[in-house]
């Protein structure tokens, strides 16, 4: 089957109406949502053109105004007759994915999406895939109306000839209640006289006459076909199965090796809460106090360093330790002799 990667259809008018535009994207989202395919997202960042991206088409809206155009459009049962344009409305259907997308179902979607803007808008002339002539208005809607007009036709002959039909089955019906009451009816008493033979039995009155199958119990034997069980046979009630069950389980929690997991289990917890209870609980006050004491007397004499270190450090203490080193210097010299006042 061909691809076709475009779909195209365009719509002309005889006047220019700056709202087709707007007023056409109003319909053209209706009829894609009404057919099943929501508009995700809408584009019109140009004012003569507006995008829809769906689920499976990106459609396309563009409006344009150019000078009169006369136009030869075919009008059904007579012939083409001119029409004055003087604007027009593009719709464009795109395919995401054209591998995949069915030719006749998006041909008739896009009938239907020009068939809502013909009625909408005020058009004259439409112009459909490749068809190398222009239908009027008039001519494209009546298109619409002749498919429809058919299939309502269709229909009301289908109808007409199911009615009769159905005549027989109804005296099908009357005859075999009949039947059952002639023979219910019938006196019992014994014959003398040789009977005549039965008639052959229908197929319908041995239906008729046999009794409906009665209910198996489920407690009994359980129907079984070339050696196989069938249908709900194959399963045991739901009380037998939940007994089984509780005995099962009772039997694995009394065994020696659940009962040893569920010891070495609650071990290993109490063993947990009693680290965690060792690392939340805070320590005593007086503890406390005599680690912050001891503390706080080793780092006195770093403390002390450090403050003498910045004070010789500091550059308002540079230039008087330089007279007091100077001094003392002068004054160990003097002591000893060495320098002489």
């Amino acid at each position: 089957m061909t691809q076709v990667d475009q779909y195209k259809g365009k719509l002309g008018f005889e006047i220019r109406d700056p709202d087709a535009l707007s007023n056409g994207s109003t319909a053209v989202v209706d009829t894609l949502e009404e057919y099943g395919h929501s508009v995700r997202q809408f584009q019109s960042r140009n004012p003569n053109l507006i995008r829809l991206d769906c689920d499976h088409y990106r459609v396309e809206l563009r409006y344009r105004r150019h000078p009169i155009k006369p136009t030869q459009a075919s009008a059904a049962g007579a012939d083409s007759t001119e029409t004055p344009l003087r604007s027009s409305l593009g719709v464009t259907l795109t395919p995401n994915h054209p591998d995949h997308c069915d030719v006749e179902l998006s041909e008739l979607l896009l009938a239907m999406v020009l068939r809502r803007l013909a009625e909408d808008l005020d058009v004259a002339t439409v112009d459909w895939l490749h068809v190398p002539f222009t239908l009027t208005r008039a001519a494209f809607l009546g298109v619409f109306e002749d498919a429809e007009t058919q299939a309502e036709s269709h229909a009301q002959s289908a109808a007409d000839h199911a009615a009769p039909d159905a005549y027989p089955v109804t005296e099908i019906a009357a005859d075999i209640a009949g039947i059952h009451a002639a023979k219910s009816s019938a006196p019992l008493s014994p014959q003398t006289t040789p009977e005549a033979p039965p008639p052959a039995a229908t197929p319908i009155d041995a239906a008729l006459d046999t009794p409906p199958p009665l209910p198996q119990p489920t407690n009994g034997a359980k129907p079984v076909a070339n050696g196989r069980l069938r249908g709900r046979a194959c399963f045991e009630p739901v009380e037998v199965t939940i007994a089984q069950l509780e005995e099962h389980y009772a039997a694995i929690l009394q065994s020696p090796d659940t009962r040893a997991t569920g010891r070495h289990a609650l071990e290993a917890r109490n063993r947990a809460r009693a680290r965690a209870k060792a690392v939340m609980t805070p320590p005593r006050s007086s503890g406390t106090a005599v680690a912050r004491l001891g503390g706080l007397l080793a780092a006195m004499p770093q403390r002390m360093i450090a403050t003498t270190s910045h004070l010789l450090r500091s550059p308002q203490l540079r230039g008087h330790l330089h007279i007091v080193c100077g001094a003392t210097a002068l004054l160990a010299l003097q002591s000893s002799a060495a320098v002489a006042f």
